[in-house]
């Protein structure tokens, strides 16, 4: 009796750390394959994949093309999305460009709560800025990226019950401009 007791407890917590294990191999994008559009614009880890969505958007009295591609895995939400400005708005300087494109982002958006982070840095060599938020009971993760003339919005957004689970790192910087 002994013996099965211990092995019932053995197997329980074997089982609950692999199971606890499992399930943070299924939020970490290193276990993803790797996604590249059809214009071969950039290459990303997506837990599957993405839907695609073009549009156009009116962006300070200029008509400009938006594309996004989203995944989604256990209540979870990745996207990658991009604009491509006019190369005369570059003179402005990246750093007001992300700022400015931080701002712009925060109005649009509905339900921000509250601004956690924000900080201005570079993203595998290019003018970049990482934030987080919490937005109508979910805490949203990002990065914007300046590639050339095109802005990238690179973006995990979650419950906050499972924030502990989500790498969203290793999803943000599974992202790579191609060209």
């Amino acid at each position: 009796m002994l013996i099965l007791t211990a092995f019932a407890i053995t197997s329980g917590t074997l089982f609950n750390f692999v199971c606890v294990d499992c399930d943070k191999k299924v939020q970490n994008a290193s276990n993803w394959e790797a996604y590249s559009p059809a214009d071969e614009r950039f290459q990303v880890q997506f837990p599957a994949d993405p839907e695609e969505k073009a549009e156009e958007i009116a962006v300070a009295n200029k008509t400009l093309q938006y594309q996004e591609y989203k995944a989604e895995a256990k209540d979870t939400e990745y996207k990658v999305s991009y604009i491509d400005f006019p190369g005369i708005w570059k003179m402005v300087g990246s750093k007001k460009l992300l700022t400015k494109s931080f701002d712009a982002l925060l109005d649009q958006e509905d339900g921000v709560e509250e601004v956690l982070h924000s900080e201005l840095t570079n993203h595998h060599g290019n003018p970049s800025l990482n934030y987080h938020f919490k937005q109508a009971g979910k805490e949203v993760k990002g990065r914007l990226v300046i590639v050339g003339n095109t802005l990238y919005r690179l973006v995990v957004s979650y419950p906050k019950a499972v924030a502990e689970k989500i790498d969203s790192e290793s999803f943000l910087n599974s992202f790579q401009a191609m060209g």
